[in-house]
């Protein structure tokens, strides 16, 4: 909510609700470490300032602030941010007996923040009044003036950077004390420690409930976690997406594996541990770039996570989810942390990893569109992600009808929702073929549905062919009364 106070004119605008678009592919989440904000708790964030109110301006200690800022800076709309910290404790300081002033979320951030509190009784200029200044370092100041005592812990609930916290009913400040009272009060006993891998574990499960986002972002990941850790949550995260079939996994080569031989390495360890389902649900993107920093002190080097994400969200709305994420350009970032000769970017291509290139005349360029699947039915990105769109749009379809009875008319109506979805996907230019019946087929009749199955169950099956190059994409639609919605890849 913004306002605006003139003599005799006030204004307020608040910015209408937006919920959750299931069906929408250009959704991030990004899970990582903040400087303050909520821990383990998803928040959707539509803007840069969105990123810089809920958690905090960057202040160098973490990636993924850096990555947000790429992302919006490449025109992404919309992502969720899930705060990744190991135990914390939030900065506090004593107001008045049974009153703390509390930080609003926990870690250092607020140490040495100074609270100053004013209270003025009533008079004939009218009743008592409490105003209240906070003031954090490296934060804006924030103002609350004109409140009653008895308002103080509510109307301080709509800060960024404090809560009151009583610790029984009544007013902090006694009506029957001095006519004028004044506190200032310092934050003190704010910690922090890093995540450890049970952290990241479950900022995993909490993003896989979320509908909406469709691409994952982890910058901090390979700092925070190295060796066996790193590649176990890794492989923990794809076995969480894989299932899900809506959504895509970009990962960073972590900071500490530098040469192309421990990279190629790396990514041949990933695709040693997981089968080609798990592999298709991830892609990585490298090497890290260098891009100005928020504060204009110049440039930081950031993983490349971000401004993909980033990227693929403009392509989206540009060309729509099965266009290519390939030979597009990279906007804020001005360069590569490093630079590899044509030899060794073969190596790194043939070894699973896309790269960001820096061509003379067109700037930093993504070069590469596969996932890490050697499968060359689950190799392509665009593929991917023109299944994601399918498995969103055939949820929506199908989940009403999941506690109807296996009929024809129920059949029917599935084919029906399921064909539409399809028809516009064609249409688009995201499927193969001159005729729709060319590009896709949908199944679901007594071939595979006999008499004699369960009436509690349907089955649909459901072929597509994506546009060049040509593969066939198959899906298995299961609608039980026992066990919901089920889509199954072929």
């Amino acid at each position: 909510m913004t306002s605006t106070a003139l003599p005799g004119v006030s204004l307020t605008f608040e910015r209408a609700a937006t919920g959750d678009e299931p069906l929408r592919t250009d959704v991030a989440v990004f899970l990582g470490r903040t400087r303050r904000g909520p821990v383990g708790r998803p928040v959707r964030v539509e803007s840069w300032n969105d990123v810089v109110g809920a958690f905090g301006p960057p202040d160098g200690t973490s990636a993924t602030p850096y990555a947000l800022r790429g992302f919006f800076e490449n025109q992404g709309r919309t992502a969720w941010v899930l705060r990744v910290a190991g135990p914390a404790e939030p900065a506090s300081a004593l107001w008045t007996d049974g009153f703390r002033v509390v930080a609003a979320s926990p870690g250092a951030w607020a140490n040495g923040g100074r609270v100053s509190v004013r209270y003025r009784a009533s008079s004939v200029a009218g009743p008592p009044v409490v105003t209240v200044r906070v003031l954090v370092p490296g934060e804006p100041a924030e103002i609350f003036a004109g409140m009653a005592p008895g308002e103080v812990v509510g109307r301080i609930a709509a800060s960024r950077l404090i809560r009151v916290v009583p610790a029984g009913a009544g007013s902090p400040i006694p009506a029957d004390g001095p006519i004028s009272r004044s506190w200032d009060l310092t934050l003190t006993g704010g910690t922090d420690s890093p995540p450890e891998r049970a952290d990241y574990a479950s900022a995993v499960v909490t993003q896989a409930e979320l509908p909406e986002p469709a691409l994952v972002a982890l910058p901090d990941l390979g700092a925070d976690l190295g060796g066996a850790e790193h590649t176990s949550l890794v492989l923990d995260l794809l076995a969480a997406v894989a299932p899900l079939l809506d959504r895509l996994v970009l990962l960073d080569v972590p900071p500490s594996v530098s040469t192309v031989d421990a990279v190629v390495a790396w990514a041949g360890e990933l695709a040693g541990f997981g089968d080609e389902a798990l592999l298709a649900a991830a892609a990585v993107y490298h090497p890290p770039l260098r891009a100005p920093s928020p504060d204009g002190t110049g440039l930081r080097t950031v993983p490349a996570s971000g401004h993909v994400a980033g990227l693929i969200a403009r392509l989206d709305a540009e060309r729509g989810p099965a266009g290519t994420p390939a030979n597009a350009t990279l906007l804020d970032a001005v360069d590569l942390a490093v630079e590899y000769p044509e030899a060794q970017q073969v190596r790194l291509f043939e070894g699973g990893v896309d790269l960001v290139r820096c061509l003379r005349g067109r700037g930093l360029v993504v070069w590469g569109g596969r996932t890490l699947s050697g499968d060359p039915r689950r190799v392509y990105i665009a593929h991917r992600r023109l299944l994601h769109l399918l498995v969103r749009a055939i949820r929506r379809a199908a989940a009403p009808l999941v506690f109807d009875v296996n009929s024809p008319e129920l059949r029917l109506s599935l084919v029906r929702a399921i064909t539409s979805v399809l028809l516009e996907a064609f249409r688009t230019g995201a499927l193969a073929g001159s005729r729709p019946e060319d590009a896709f087929r949908v199944v679901c009749d007594e071939t595979n549905n006999p008499p004699d199955q369960d009436p509690g169950q349907v089955v649909c099956e459901i072929g597509v062919a994506p546009a060049v190059p040509m593969e066939f994409i198959a899906l298995r639609l299961v609608l039980g009364q026992d066990r919901g919605l089920e889509v199954i890849e072929q």
